[in-house]
């Protein structure tokens, strides 16, 4: 008899991250390659952000951008340390959405 299991698995699958960063916050969306799955708001901590990714994600490859600024690299090298692909992209290289 086969037993259903209700484990998430994301094997196999890219998961990114799209993070709007600042001193007090930090703004984060994540989607697959096929489907957005969720905004939020959280306070600057990678290893936050990798524990949300692998609980909610588990199994995924994490890849994770953000614009560079005031804050430097600490997010990146946070980020890339708990095994997140990372980069920080030049603000003028960032898509913006048509109504901003």
């Amino acid at each position: 008899m086969q037993t259903q299991s209700n484990k998430l698995n994301f094997e196999g699958q890219k998961i990114f991250i799209g993070m709007d960063v600042h001193k007090k916050d930090w703004k984060v969306s994540i989607r697959s390659e096929e489907l957005t799955y969720k905004t939020f708001t959280q306070k600057p901590s990678a290893i936050e952000l990798v524990n949300h990714l692998h609980r909610n994600f588990p199994g995924a490859e994490y890849y994770s951008a953000y614009e560079a600024g005031f804050s430097g690299f600490w997010a990146y090298r946070d980020l890339v340390a708990q095994g997140v692909h990372s980069m920080v992209v030049h603000a003028a290289d960032t898509a913006q959405r048509p109504d901003t």
